[in-house]
Order: structure tokens, then C-alpha cells, then sequence
């Protein structure tokens, strides 16, 4: 067997040390590693072009695309989508189809054709939900309200790709010419992707989980070598139906998600997936040069902002519409106003049909990186920013801040004509603030609850709770739950940033009032006792000490050793 050329080897330890150097750097920032690949691409087509072969390794980043999509699909839960159907299909359908028009229409006075830039607005419609689903896992919201929902919007966007890929692989520079040849091929690719969602129910609960659990059962070896046969079939099969490849493994995705074995199969592709997403998100940055967009840098930073300012009021004024409280709508703006990272390959497309010159291609897909640049510090200093607004807003426009507080924010609920005193409130009614309101119920202790998910506050009132429609951040809401008065206060909201604002306001209607916090992260619990919190409880932390208990009774441990044992875990833990 022939040595692999030098070259060749170098080429490749080059294209990979330069994005793990970048994405080290971007995770010490606490920035996704997804933006140091892109610069880490970016460094290397500028200045060691000569150095990479970059038509060996398209091969490579082109299967990153295809596993990647395939991934995507393989997660895309119908399940979940169908728990908050109403919010996420009308907000999602409102976001993406109002974001295509103001975008289209951005695009206009940037120079672009009125066909780019309805590409333009197709492909910067969607968010990224490779970054997101990245940030609320890190920061421990994959089960919360705001982390459910932004989560659902997003696989609603995953499931719009279908028709959006279908319409730029429909549109040619020789359609472009006749308007009529243009309107047929995109009313083709609209047909396609009907029939695609059809076959997709169809197929997906007969055909493909049938096979995977026969072959499953016969062969773990097999089985994994089936995944990777079956990824294959499917990108042969959409060659000789000339089906866009892209779309064919997709559609293949979310039909094996189907199947019973889907959690396996994603567990066997992923470690392959993540290693050519690299690849290509790398393959991606040495595509931008520098040298062609330098004099447009002024205009991508406009174009980019306007783009940030459209979506993000977009989606805040939908959020509005279906009734979130300011605050929460405001928080999943800035989650989901960055351009997903289906942009790079909607663009590359679009370059390889001709319908984009080189320079605009750059000039999208540079704007496309900054969004996902600003993303991870926009959420990190998102309660900040809602508070400065706010803030802005009342000393600026104080008849804007009165609609927001009266109309938006509002609170209906008759608990301000109770007498209540010596009682609990509860901040935060969720999973955990739900248990403490049912108990407290029970046990016929009073309690006032606040929320800022109308909803939860809905639902709540019918089961005959007290619980009040606000922002528990708010020192008028506090005091309208009469924490002057109260012996507890509960924070059982997960934000860190919200729950200092809360006790610095509750401190101040109620030195002594006794409060109870809960953190997931150790760092986190010396600065609540720095604030006062009396009692610090880790949910992560106590259901390990339930199953220590359990494990200590099973080996018939005494009463006296398994409390002297928890106490010392609880000293070492800091919560003691």
C-alpha cells in the first residue's frame, strides 16, 4: 500500500489545528465553537491558502452536510411540536412568513434583484438551531417554559427547510430569464414538498421502522453498518430520481426518527457527524475572502443590524400577540434572532445554480456569522438588556411604559382584596413552583404565586390557586403580593439574574423575610448567600441525596449513620 503524500497529511492537520485553536479560544469567551471553526476557516483561506487542498477535503465537508441534515431530521420530534401546537405552529408560520417579507424588502435597498432577495429572505428567515439547542443545554433550560418553546419554534423551522431547499434548488440562472419557466419550477418545488410531508407520516410509520427493527435484532455489527448503507441508499436513490440529495436525506432523518431505535442511531452517527460538521462548518470560512469584502464591511454591518432589528421586533411582537408577558417575549426574541446556520448551505446553492455572484454570496453569508457571533452574548446579558430598556422606555416614553404595565403586563387576578399575612410567595410557578403551590394548598398554609407565563397563570387559577399575572423581578409586583407582610419567599425560577433582582427588591419591602433559593450550578451558591438567601437548595444535588438514602437503606445502614453521612455530603457540597 502507497504512503499518503506529505502534503496531503499536512494539508489536513493544518485545516484542523487552525478551528481547534479558534474554538478553544471562542469556548474560554464562552462562545459557541461553531463561530472558532468558521473563524478558524476564515484565518486559513486568508493567509495558508497555499497550503490546504481544498477540492480533497469539499469532499469531505459535502458528507458533513449530508450527515449533519440527516441528524437534523433524526431529531426533528413531531411529538413535541403537537404538546404546544398552538404557540409554536402559529408563531412559528407568523415569524418565518413575516420575516421573509421584511427581509426581502431590506434586501431591496441593498442592490439585490427582487428574486435575491426573496432568497435572501428565505434563507435568513430561519435561527439557528445547532447554536440554540447548544446554549439552553449549557445553561441547563432544555426543560424549562422558554427552553420548550423556543426549542419547538425551532424544529418548526428545521421542518420549513424542506419546501425552502426545494424552492433554491428549483431556481436556475437559465429559469431566471422566463418568468413563467421560474413560477413553474417553484410551484413544482412547493408540489414536491407537499408530497414529501405526506409520504414522510406515510412512510415513516410503516415502511421504515419495520425494517430498522428487523435488522436491529438480528445484528448490533449489522445494524450500524445498515445506518451508514441506508444514508448512501438514500443520496444514490435521490441521484437517480435527481431529487436534491440534501432533501432526500432530511426526508431520511426524520423517517428513521420514527423508529424505536432512533435514540441508538443517533448515538452511533453522531461522533461521525460532529467530525465532518467541522469540516464543513471550517470549509465554510475559507470560502470568505477578505480581500472581496473589505470595502463592503460598512454595508454588512448595516445590513446585518437591520436584519437583527427586523427579527428580533418580529418575533417580540408575536410573542406579544399570543399573550407572553414582555419579559418572556423579549427573552425568546433574543434567542431566536440570529440566522441559522441552513443560510450557509441555502447560499451555496443558490452560488452553485448562478443565481448569486461571488461578492454577494460573501456579503450574506459574512452577515450570517455575525448574528451567530453576538448570539451567545445577547443571551448571556438578556435580563440585563430587558431591564435597560425597560428602563429607557419609562424615563423616554412613559406612555409606552403605561400600555406595556396596564395592557400587556396586567395582572387581573382578585387576590388584592384578601387579607394575607404570614404567608409564602412563591416566585416562579413551573415544574418546581407548581409542587410548592399544590402542597402549601394541602396543607392549608397561604401562599401568593407569581408568574409571567399567562398560561401557567390560567391554568393555575382554575385549579383555584393564588397566583398573580407579573414579573416577580418587579418591586410593584412584590409589593402587590404583599412581601411586606410575608414569612417566605420561594425562588423558583432558574435565571440567576433574575432571581438577585428578586431578592435585593424583596429585601427591601421585607428585611426579614426568610428566603429560599434554588441554583444548578455550584458557583452559583456563594453569591446567593452573599445576598441573604437563607436556605440554597441544588434540585440536581437533592435527587442524588435521594438515591444515596435509598442505596444507605438497602444496605440496612442505621438512622443515625445515614444522617451523619448526608450532613457531612451537605458540608462538602456547601449547603449545610
Amino acid at each position: 500500500m502507497a504512503d499518503i503524500p506529505a502534503p496531503q497529511v499536512f494539508s489536513f492537520f493544518l485545516f484542523l489545528l487552525c478551528p481547534f485553536i479558534f474554538a478553544l479560544v471562542a469556548k474560554k469567551l464562552k462562545i459557541s465553537p461553531i463561530v472558532g471553526y468558521i473563524i478558524g476557516g476564515l484565518v486559513l483561506g486568508n493567509l495558508f491558502a497555499q497550503f490546504i487542498n481544498l477540492s480533497a477535503i469539499q469532499s469531505f465537508a459535502y458528507f458533513g452536510i449530508i450527515l449533519l441534515l440527516f441528524t437534523v431530521g433524526l431529531e426533528a420530534n413531531f411529538s413535541r411540536i403537537m404538546m404546544a401546537k398552538k404557540i409554536i405552529i402559529l408563531g412559528g408560520l407568523l415569524q418565518l412568513t413575516i420575516s421573509v417579507i421584511f427581509i426581502s424588502v431590506t434586501s431591496l435597498f441593498f442592490g439585490f434583484s427582487p428574486l435575491k432577495s426573496f432568497l435572501i429572505g428565505i434563507a435568513l428567515s430561519a435561527s439557528s438551531t445547532t447554536l440554540v439547542a447548544k446554549i439552553i443545554q449549557d445553561r441547563g433550560e432544555e426543560n424549562s417554559f422558554i427552553g420548550e418553546i423556543a426549542m419547538g419554534i425551532l424544529i418548526f423551522q428545521d421542518i420549513a427547510f424542506i419546501p425552502f431547499l426545494i424552492i433554491f434548488t428549483s431556481i436556475t440562472s437559465a429559469s431566471i430569464s422566463s418568468f413563467v419557466s421560474l413560477t413553474i419550477g417553484i410551484v413544482v418545488g412547493v408540489v414536491k414538498s407537499t408530497a414529501i410531508i405526506g409520504a414522510l407520516f406515510y412512510l415513516g410509520r410503516r415502511i421504515i421502522p419495520r425494517t430498522f427493527n428487523r435488522i436491529a435484532r438480528s445484528s448490533r455489527e449489522l445494524f450500524n453498518l445498515f445506518i451508514i448503507l441506508f444514508i448512501f441508499l438514500v443520496t444514490a436513490l435521490c441521484l437517480f430520481l435527481q431529487v436534491p440529495i440534501l432533501i432526500g436525506v432530511f426526508v431520511a432523518g426524520v423517517l428513521v426518527g420514527q423508529t424505536v431505535e432512533h435514540y441508538h442511531i443517533f448515538s452511533e452517527v453522531r461522533p461521525l457527524r460532529d467530525l465532518l460538521a467541522v469540516i464543513f462548518f471550517v470549509y465554510i470560512g475559507t470560502n470568505i475572502k477578505l480581500g472581496f469584502i473589505i470595502n463592503l464591511i460598512p454595508q454588512i454591518l448595516l445590513f446585518t443590524a437591520l436584519i437583527i432589528l427586523i427579527k428580533a421586533v418580529i418575533l417580540l411582537f408575536i410573542f406579544l400577540f399570543l399573550k407572553f408577558h414582555s419579559r418572556t417575549a423579549f427573552t425568546l426574541s433574543t434567542y431566536l434572532f440570529q440566522i441559522d446556520e441552513s443560510a450557509f448551505i441555502l447560499m451555496s446553492v443558490a452560488l452553485a445554480n448562478a443565481i448569486f455572484s461571488f461578492n454577494e454570496y460573501l456579503f450574506i453569508i459574512s452577515s450570517v456569522l455575525l448574528t451567530l457571533l453576538l448570539t451567545p452574548i445577547m443571551i448571556k446579558y438578556k435580563d440585563n438588556f430587558y431591564l435597560r430598556i425597560k428602563s429607557v422606555i419609562k424615563k423616554f416614553l412613559p406612555f409606552v411604559s403605561n400600555f406595556i404595565t396596564h395592557r400587556i403586563d396586567r395582572d387581573v387576578s382578585p387576590i388584592d382584596v384578601l387579607q394575607i399575612k404570614n404567608h409564602v410567595v412563591i416566585c416562579g410557578y413551573g415544574r418546581i413552583g407548581s409542587y410548592i403551590g399544590r402542597s402549601l394548598m394541602m396543607a392549608n398554609i397561604p401562599f401568593v404565586a407569581i408568574d409571567y407565563n399567562f398560561r401557567t397563570v390560567e391554568m393555575a387559577r382554575k385549579e383555584g390557586m393564588n397566583i398573580i399575572y407579573g414579573d416577580p423581578c418587579d418591586i410593584d409586583i412584590l409589593d402587590y403580593a404583599q412581601a411586606e407582610e410575608a414569612a417566605i419567599l420561594i425562588l423558583a425560577l432558574p435565571e440567576k439574574y433574575t432571581q438577585e433582582t428578586i431578592i435585593m427588591n424583596a429585601k427591601k419591602l421585607n428585611p426579614h423575610i426568610y428566603i429560599i433559593g434554588r441554583v444548578h450550578r455550584e458557583v452559583d451558591q456563594r453569591r446567593l448567600k452573599d445576598l441573604g438567601v437563607h436556605l440554597i437548595v441544588q434540585p440536581e444535588f437533592e435527587a442524588s441525596l435521594s438515591i444515596i438514602k435509598k442505596i444507605y437503606l438497602w444496605r440496612n445502614l442505621s438512622r443515625e449513620d445515614i444522617i451523619n453521612k448526608i450532613r457531612r455530603l451537605k458540608l462538602e457540597h456547601g449547603l449545610s
